[in-house]
């Protein structure tokens, strides 16, 4: 058995909560269930037949006498199989990032908006150790590190909350990572368990793939200490109002109390304002069609909808993060699959769209100043990642996913 500790500092919030909505601590099933489909997506890049473990197909899968499982279940267990690691978590610091359950962000024209809770903040010990002989700690790593620099971990991400930083970070290689996922995959290994890999399904295509995934990060400068106020549903949720139209000021003091000690916290929450430009503002014209009813089909299968047949947000945006006294930061990133999409629909087009907007060169201004207020500045596109893309600001048109994820494991 081999043992790895591992350093993380919560950026923003982290929610690992339970099925009553609460994070008190920082639970490793939380963390190894987002670390797991952060996997998925790196094994079906890589070509890879993975189940969705939600479905009725998941593994394992019967053939002939012997049980069948995919590499993602070999490697986090499955029904019948054990997890090739097993992972202990000690909170560094810990504290919830406000005081009380949740706090309404309504941006202009919502009226519900979106219910934001009290994740955990603070430093986290994870520590690491495998529990097979070919088992290597790089198969859980390697995924962590992806998502810490690109991406989040923990429940809630297209909220913003779970951007990690790994603090004693390892100098990854994408070859050992391949090479240690072949020893899992090995014939010899699998007889010995009395298994066998699981064969290629058609609903591979259906399922999150980093070769459709699309990975940003936005950078902009403040001149106010308390350019938060400003933003775009913070606003509005430091003047609320009762049924008669008035200023409800025990409830403005509860919110800014909670905002306050998010913004010390050193992130803010900026998802919902920019959410709802995407959604409901002119950000529409970046995906829309001429068409209402298909724009409405779009309009749920891009950003996600609890009514009917419940499907999360395919595009994620992060708290903005303080990166020095005066430059904050934030990520969008999300999954934008080539296969079944709506009518209508077109994914080139709306990622370059929505690039170019991000970058100040759009047709499509986004309007910065009413969405984070009249404090910031210097907004600027910092980097883009996409597969096989000319979009993608390091590695143009990189077909190699190799170089690809090497790419990305650099930062």
């Amino acid at each position: 058995m081999n043992e790895s500790l591992l350093l993380l500092k919560l950026i923003t919030p982290i929610w690992t909560g339970d099925i009553d909505l609460k994070s008190d601590f920082i639970r490793s099933t939380g963390i190894i269930g987002s670390l797991r489909l952060w996997t998925e997506v790196i094994l079906r890049g890589m070509d890879y037949y993975i189940c969705d473990p939600t479905s009725d197909n998941r593994c394992p899968e019967k053939i002939n006498n012997d049980l069948a499982y995919c590499p993602a279940c070999l490697i986090f267990g499955a029904t019948g199989i054990r997890r090739l690691f097993r992972m202990e978590i000690n909170g560094i610091d810990i504290k919830k990032v406000f005081e009380g359950e949740v706090i309404n962000i309504r941006p202009s024209g919502r009226n519900r908006g979106w219910y934001l809770g009290n994740g955990l903040i603070g430093n986290a010990e994870l520590r690491v150790t495998t529990l097979d002989r070919e088992g290597d700690d790089i198969l859980l790593i390697l995924p962590l590190s992806i998502a810490a620099k690109w991406g989040a971990i923990g429940a809630k991400t297209q909220h913003g909350y779970g951007v990690v930083s790994l603090v004693n970070e390892q100098q990854l290689n994408i070859e050992t990572f391949i090479n240690s996922l072949e020893k899992i995959l090995g014939e010899e290994r699998l007889k010995r368990l009395n298994i066998e890999k699981k064969r290629r399904s058609t609903d591979n295509n259906t399922l999150p793939n980093l070769k459709e995934m699309f990975f940003a990060k936005i950078q902009f400068s403040v001149n106010e200490a308390n350019w938060w106020e400003k933003i775009d549903g913070i606003k509005q949720a430091l003047e609320p109002k009762n049924k008669k139209g008035e200023i409800d000021q025990k409830l403005k003091e509860k919110n800014y109390q909670i905002l306050k000690a998010w913004y010390n916290s050193g992130s803010v929450p900026i998802a919902p304002a920019i959410k709802n430009w995407l959604r409901y503002g002119d950000g529409r014209t970046l995906w829309q069609t001429q068409s209402n009813i298909i724009n409405h089909h779009i309009e749920n299968w891009l950003f996600g909808t609890v009514r009917d047949k419940k499907s999360a947000s395919k595009i994620n945006i992060s708290c903005a993060y303080l990166k020095n006294d005066n430059q904050w930061e934030f990520r969008m990133w999300g999954w934008i699959p080539s296969q079944e999409n709506p009518s209508g629909f077109n994914k080139q087009s709306f990622l370059e769209n929505l690039k170019n907007s991000l970058n100040g060169k759009g047709s499509i201004n986004i309007p910065w100043t009413n969405l984070l207020g009249n404090h910031i500045g210097e907004h600027k596109l910092l980097d883009w990642h996409e597969y096989n893309s000319p979009k993608d600001t390091k590695t143009p048109n990189e077909s190699n996913l190799k170089k690809f994820l090497q790419s990305l494991l650099e930062g």
